[in-house]
């Protein structure tokens, strides 16, 4: 917002019509990072099976490729190429339950998906009689139909899943953050990871989402260390401990 305000006064400063933004010299506060959990495996596991075969690949699209939930909720079937193992992100589903253009131009996208994810999607599909032939059909519905209510989808599916699970207070955008704690940790460059996620500039990966983790931290201590390491140290250890 004051972004878009210090422009406004840009432009009104270079027509003249003021003399001075008022936007000069202002240095905006810092935000707080928010505390996102950091999840493991299992506990991802515990989740899907607590949210059951039919909304658990909606949670995996969130912690694998980084969907938003708006964008999750908006996919149909012609979004999904189960061929081709890819997965098109060009909408998002808004708060009346209407489709709308991404939150930006980075977040249209086409993402490669894990072969187990597709699986679980064509399952999806085929328990609801779903094909090629209904193209604009929903991937994920409501329990009688019809595009998701993100009020009445976490509070009757999300949360009692969350706390089936030992995760209470999880929010499904913490997903996105362990994504792109998963892409830097997993050694992605930063270009491709800020392309899977709709990031507009590398910066917002990095500064806002990822997050470090007690493993790459000793990698990179072991790393670090090796390469420090005096070479008399080196030349004392025995054969079988050189690297």
């Amino acid at each position: 917002q004051y972004s878009c305000l210090r422009a406004i006064f840009a432009h009104a400063e270079a027509d003249e019509k003021i003399t001075r933004s008022p936007c000069r010299a202002i240095r905006l506060p810092r935000v707080a990072l928010v505390d996102r959990p950091a999840l493991t495996a299992d506990q991802l596991g515990a989740l899907a099976e607590a949210l059951g075969p039919d909304h658990a690949p909606m949670m995996w699209c969130g912690a694998v490729l980084g969907l938003r939930w708006a964008e999750a909720a908006a996919l149909t079937v012609d979004r999904l190429d189960l061929l081709g193992g890819k997965i098109t992100v060009d909408r998002q589903l808004g708060r009346a339950r209407t489709l709308g253009p991404p939150k930006s131009h980075a977040g249209r996208r086409t993402l490669a998906c894990p072969t187990w994810l597709l699986d679980d999607l064509a399952a999806l599909l085929a328990r609801r009689n779903l094909t090629g032939a209904h193209a604009d059909a929903f991937v994920f519905v409501m329990p009688k139909g019809g595009p998701l209510d993100y009020s009445r989808w976490r509070q009757r599916t999300w949360q009692p899943a969350c706390a089936r699970a030992g995760l209470a207070g999880l929010r499904f955008h913490d997903l996105r953050s362990l994504a792109a704690t998963a892409l830097v940790a997993a050694g992605v460059d930063i270009k491709t990871a800020q392309t899977r996620l709709g990031h507009s500039s590398p910066q917002v990966t990095l500064a806002i989402y990822a997050r470090a983790t007690d493993a790459a931290d000793q990698r990179a201590a072991d790393l670090v260390g090796e390469l420090l390491r005096p070479r008399s140290d080196r030349a004392a250890l025995r054969p079988s401990e050189r690297s």
